[in-house]
Parts: C-alpha cells; sequence; structure tokens
C-alpha cells in the first residue's frame, strides 16, 4: 500500500468523491476541522500519480500560511520531496506575486 492510498482510505465518501475527480478544478466548501487539507492533498497527489502531471504545474490556494505550510508537509509525506514543488500558497500570497512579477503592475506602483 503506497502513502497515498493509506491517506485515501482515511477519507469520507464526499471527499473521496472529489479526490478522485482528475479532470478540471473542484471547490471545497468545509467548516474548520472537516479535513480540507488533507482532501487537497491527497487529490493533488492522484493527480500527479494518475495524470503524469509535473508537481509544478499544480495551484492550491488557501486563506491561511498555516494550512499552506500543513498542506506542504502532509505533500511530501504522501509523495516525498516532488510534494514540495506543488504550488501553495494563500489566495493573498498568490495575487501579490503576480503583482510582483507583473512588468506593468511594477511601473503602477
Amino acid at each position: 500500500m503506497t502513502n497515498c492510498d493509506r491517506f485515501y482510505k482515511e477519507l469520507n465518501s464526499e471527499q473521496r468523491e472529489a479526490v478522485d475527480t482528475l479532470e478540471g478544478p473542484v471547490l471545497v466548501l468545509a467548516g474548520p476541522g472537516t479535513g480540507k487539507t488533507q482532501l487537497l492533498s491527497v487529490r493533488a497527489a492522484n493527480i500527479i500519480q494518475k495524470k503524469d502531471v509535473l508537481a509544478e504545474n499544480i495551484l492550491i490556494l488557501t486563506y491561511t500560511n498555516a494550512a499552506a505550510k500543513t498542506m506542504k508537509e502532509r505533500l511530501a509525506r504522501i509523495i516525498g520531496f516532488k510534494g514540495y514543488d506543488v504550488q501553495v500558497g494563500t489566495f493573498h500570497s498568490f495575487a501579490n506575486s503576480i503583482i510582483l512579477d507583473s512588468e506593468e503592475a511594477a511601473n503602477y506602483i
């Protein structure tokens, strides 16, 4: 049994449905402590393994730095060092990186 399988077995049926959706985006709406970080980590690992997608081509956005850090660590536990290549961050840090990388935005500031 792989690490991904072990983490997958811990999910409930609704979470498994989201993980098994390999095409397109998935919106996860759930309260605190319901397993969103686990679900998104396992989904990213599942996509990488089953669709032969490069880890650096996956973007996961969350609201808190703590959740982003936890997700990176969990991805590394599930799929190894490739987990650190997944782009994980907050909505705000992602938007800020776009602004900082944009020449037009740099001239605007």
